[in-house]
């Protein structure tokens, strides 16, 4: 797994999801990350959503971790038009990075 990649998209998809299993929060820690949260959606006849997640782990290794997701769809909203996320490492070590979601997947399994 690197930083970006499907396998990392894909088992970050997975960890926020059962941390945040309702989707109702804006703001919860998992394991000394603390995890927020923004979404900005607008409905037209070109609409789109803009999630960001800002991940921070206060104690060392210190890192912080941005990824965003953005969805675009035209008049059929059934069919995304664009599709696309990306990650930045704001700073920090990617690798501690790397290893603490390691550690969160084999928690998940």
């Amino acid at each position: 797994m690197r930083l970006g990649d499907s396998n990392f998209f894909n088992l970050f998809q997975r960890l926020a999801a059962a941390s945040n299993r309702d989707r109702d929060c804006d703001q919860w820690n998992v394991e000394g990350v603390r995890w927020h949260r923004q979404r900005h959606i607008v409905w037209s006849s070109v609409s789109h959503q803009l999630e960001t997640y800002e991940l921070t782990h206060a104690a060392r290794p210190k890192w912080m971790l941005v990824l965003v997701h953005e969805i675009w769809w035209g008049s059929d909203r059934r069919r995304a038009i664009r599709n696309a996320r990306w990650v930045h490492l704001q700073s920090g070590n990617r690798n501690d990075v790397l290893k603490w979601f390691a550690a969160r997947e084999a928690d998940l399994v």
